[in-house]
């Protein structure tokens, strides 16, 4: 009776095997059909709309946020959560200050991440945001003589463009005077 049983697996597996090896052949000889179907079908006017429509949803919009976190390098356990708590948040949770909503502003919704890690810190105001950012990096805030200094060269830059760092070479000699 294992005999049979053997018997019966062993020709299974060859129906699979076969089955497989059909599909490869369908998948490799149709694929670039396939994926031209596919651009077509999205280039329609019907598609566009619908996507078009899709995109001012709320699930659309809730998507696309998403996505964005995750190319950002955002890391979360749960990012419907994390997109609750996006929606909800309407104050800074650094310095409480009413936040705007929209891509605009200084006082704009920012997710706060560890640039290093990628994991989820809290919700804040676009300024917060640059100033933990610039505390993470080690970032010494400029001096008024050297943002003077810079705008100068800037400016004496532009009237001379070319040899730009042979330029700033002398440009630094002659203000260290």
């Amino acid at each position: 009776m294992k005999n049979k049983e053997e018997q019966e697996y062993l020709k299974l597996k060859e129906q699979n095997d076969k089955h497989k090896q059909k599909c490869k052949k369908y998948y490799q000889d149709n694929h670039e059909a396939a994926l031209q179907k596919q651009a077509e079908a999205r280039q329609t006017e019907e598609h566009k709309a619908y996507m078009k429509e899709f995109r001012a949803s709320e699930a659309g919009k809730k998507s696309a946020r998403i996505s964005n976190w995750k190319q950002w390098g955002i890391i979360s356990d749960d990012y419907d959560a994390l997109y609750t708590k996006w929606k909800e948040t309407t104050h800074c949770e650094e310095c409480n200050i009413e936040m705007v909503e929209g891509n605009e502003g200084k006082y704009k919704k920012t997710l706060d991440h560890d640039h290093k890690t990628g994991v989820f810190r809290n919700i804040i105001c676009c300024s917060c945001n640059v100033k933990r950012g610039n505390n993470d990096r080690g970032v010494v805030r400029q001096t008024d003589n050297d943002y003077n200094l810079n705008r100068k060269y800037k400016r004496w830059a532009d009237n001379f463009p070319r040899e730009k760092w042979a330029l700033k070479k002398a440009f630094i000699a002659i203000s260290q005077f």
